[in-house]
């Protein structure tokens, strides 16, 4: 995102135009000095005196040189991928997932736990910080920036705060103090879904767009929104809850209290309780023979793949759903006019299936001009979007406050 630099303190300035060099050699590089100078409008001697601390910091380095226009071939900068690691942290419903990465977000280092409501949030996070510790300790020359976390629920982010995550009962858990105390790295925290969304925007599909809409479908049905390069937060931080949106006036009770959600209408519980519905009343579907006629044992993952077998049933809600979402991503086309609507989820595994579903949908009940405009895709990272987008936090810190972040790791 271009930044204009505004009068004030030679500090203030400095930092302004430091994150602004940095993000052109993140988005443009391998590029020159003076290519720099000419897209940000800084002077030669600005961008030379910068470059030259963000070097002598290990976060760019010179690469090879480039083309020549006459004269001496001009030297390249680029990110120095292998400067700093970033360690990236899922905290689930169900499970802790834990990687570290380079500034590509190229992972090195993998592990996990399981976990549950049972588990107490403070031994949680007790083990998260024992496994990093561990994996520090045995990896001192490695140089960490920070470590971003995503986590379920609903998220101060801010202030690292997870204020409620209902599938593992946690409330006002202060998960950025904790960490940061223990780990004595910078700790950023967000919610799961804009943290998917912020994996997006930098390392996926929507890498070069500065307005979309990101749309998760599992369990409950989460979104968020970007604008101008930006996460959209809303006033309380609330912003994206695209789930809660009413599609159907008198359809079904959803679990935040209101009827006809989206959630209610298009989630993959939605899903598994319509086909338990259909089963129940008799029909006849590959799907009671997979799960030896106990119905307790549907899943998702069961009639998606039923779904992709031709299996009658599964094919008739799967679309039935698809159809819930297209309503729901008109609404999203018709209220933000984004250039782009990503969908991740394991659903997105059914393609072309439900994909001409929302489409159709879309067709029917958004503005013409405005559906034009917008590209509806899958997403490009899949199952690794949160992860990828806990370290684009800390990177994403980094790259607006790179005297604020960094400067505790610079080379004397």
């Amino acid at each position: 995102m271009r930044k204009q630099v505004v009068p004030g303190s030679f500090s203030l300035m400095k930092k302004m135009n430091t994150s602004l060099i940095l993000n052109t050699i993140r988005e443009k590089g391998p590029v020159s000095r003076a290519e720099i100078a000419k897209i940000t409008g800084l002077t030669p001697a600005t961008v030379t005196n910068i470059t030259a601390e963000l070097i002598k910091c290990h976060l760019i380095l010179e690469a090879e040189r480039g083309e020549s226009s006459g004269g001496r071939k001009p030297v390249m900068l680029r990110i120095n991928s292998n400067g700093y690691y970033v360690i990236g942290v899922y905290i689930g419903s169900k499970a802790v997932e834990i990687i570290v990465a380079n500034l590509n977000s190229d992972s090195i280092y993998s592990d996990g736990l399981e976990i549950d409501s049972s588990i107490p949030n403070e031994v949680v996070l007790d083990k998260i910080v024992q496994k990093i510790s561990t994996w520090m300790k045995a990896n001192k020359d490695k140089k960490i920036l920070g470590v971003g976390v995503g986590v379920h629920g609903l998220v101060k982010s801010r202030e690292g705060i997870s204020i409620y995550a209902p599938n593992l009962g946690w409330e006002n858990v202060p998960v950025k103090d904790i960490l940061e105390s223990e780990l004595n790295v910078p700790v950023f925290v967000d919610n799961d879904v804009r943290t998917m969304t912020l994996g997006e925007s930098w390392f996926g599909i929507a890498k070069d767009i500065s307005n979309f809409v990101f749309i998760y479908v599992g369990y409950g049905i989460g979104g968020s929104v970007v604008i101008d390069n930006q996460l959209y937060r809303g006033i309380t931080e609330g912003a994206g809850e695209i789930g809660h949106t009413t599609i159907e006036v008198n359809g079904p009770r959803c679990s935040c209290g209101n009827f006809g959600c989206l959630q209610a209408l298009a989630s993959e519980q939605a899903i598994v309780n319509r086909v338990k519905e259909i089963l129940s009343n008799g029909e006849k579907s590959i799907i009671n023979e997979w799960v030896g006629g106990n119905l307790c044992r549907i899943s998702p993952e069961i009639i998606f793949e039923a779904a992709l077998n031709n299996d009658n049933v599964a094919l008739r809600v799967v679309k039935e759903k698809a159809a819930c979402l297209g309503i729901g991503v008109a609404n999203l086309i018709n209220t933000f006019n984004p250039s782009m609507v990503i969908i991740n989820g394991r659903i997105i595994k059914l393609g072309k299936i439900i994909m001409e579903c929302i489409q159709k949908e879309v067709g029917r009940r958004s503005m013409k001009y405005l559906q034009d405009s917008t590209k509806i895709t899958f997403s490009s990272l899949s199952q690794n979007a949160v992860l990828k987008g806990a370290v684009a936090l800390v990177l994403s810190e980094t790259f607006e406050n790179p005297e604020i972040v960094y400067s505790s790791y610079k080379t004397k």
